[in-house]
């Protein structure tokens, strides 16, 4: 918990002048800072400058409750401990003023210990939230940074003449879908795969994929062993995530690619006979068994053909209108 050396200040509102400068003086005596207001108007004026971490709010006062003005502290500041005050012993207040979240309910007239406990038991749960708020801020910030640095690892290189557009899109900052597009001089890498789940923990099991699979690449043109690559370090290494992911590897002089999944959805090639899908035997889901093959394909293309690989959150089924679209974009282009 982090710690607040100041002793807050706080507001009274109680329309019975006497009763609020006891109070004052009571909290006085307990060290604490406290500003009196026997006016609504004008205590909710000073809050809405102030926000601060306890109110003492009197349940009756003319002309309005104090269980109706309640909602109004919370909702500009909900970490706000109001502590709400009657000299009635009414169930339905102190219900209706829990229901609003009213942090204590104190009986008039109070005694030092009673104002002492309740006081102490309201900002210690301040504190709590502010901490939360505080780590919160961290977090958030650490995400999307992250998310940031994520975007810049999954840049399109030029791939010229070849046109690629790519997209990742996180659900949560950082994304477990990842790409590893990378061209030598006779062949070029498409890698798309999708680990399990979201967050920090997924992007980083992304960022080491594609990290293995630039290595494997260097040394082989296959795309079955790229995948058992990645398959048993996630696996051997990693065991607590599983991931799908498409391989293909273009050879431009040849008008050849080759392909391989491993449980992933099966990419489109768009041709100037309409589209087809790369849906031979999948392969098996990755990081769960170890000794797995990815087996490969082969199959040709010519210019302005489009190869689209996509992870499963973007299409479940066939009849999908992307589907439809990107063969227009197609027909359009050729």
């Amino acid at each position: 918990m982090l710690g607040f050396s100041l002793r807050p200040e706080i507001i009274i509102l109680d329309d019975d002048r006497d009763v609020g400068e006891t109070l004052e003086l009571i909290l006085n005596k307990l060290g604490y800072q406290s500003v009196f207001f026997d006016s609504v108007e004008q205590g909710k004026k000073y809050f809405e400058r102030e926000l601060n971490p306890i109110v003492f709010l009197d349940i009756h006062m003319p002309g309005t409750s104090g269980l109706e003005i309640l909602p109004y502290f919370k909702s500009l500041e909900p970490k706000t401990q109001v502590i709400m005050m009657t000299g009635e012993r009414d169930i339905n207040n102190v219900v209706t003023s829990l229901t609003h979240k009213a942090s204590d309910f104190l009986l008039k007239p109070f005694s030092i210990q009673t104002v002492q406990i309740a006081i102490q038991k309201a900002y210690d749960y301040y504190v709590i939230l502010k901490d939360k708020d505080l780590r919160e801020e961290v977090i958030m910030r650490d995400l999307r940074l992250a998310s940031r640095v994520q975007g810049k690892i999954f840049s399109i290189p030029d791939l010229s003449p070849y046109k690629v557009e790519a997209d990742v899109t996180p659900v949560s900052f950082v994304s477990g879908d990842f790409n590893v597009i990378l061209k030598k001089e006779k062949a070029i890498l498409l890698l798309l795969g999708d680990v399990e789940d979201h967050g920090v923990t997924s992007g980083l099991i992304a960022l080491l994929m594609t990290t293995l699979a630039r290595e494997e690449f260097k040394n082989s043109h296959d795309p079955s062993i790229i995948l058992k690559r990645m398959n048993q370090e996630l696996c051997l290494n990693i065991g607590t995530h599983s991931m799908t992911a498409a391989c293909e590897i273009l050879f431009p002089n040849e008008k050849k690619l080759v392909y391989a999944r491993g449980g992933h959805p099966f990419p489109v090639h768009f041709h100037k006979d309409g589209f087809s899908f790369f849906n031979e035997k999948s392969g098996q889901l990755m990081g769960i068994v170890e000794d797995l093959d990815f087996p490969s394909y082969e199959t040709n293309f010519e210019d302005r053909d489009i190869i689209f690989l996509f992870s499963d959150g973007i299409i479940n089924s066939l009849n999908h209108p992307l589907i439809e679209e990107l063969n227009a974009i197609h027909i359009v282009g050729s």
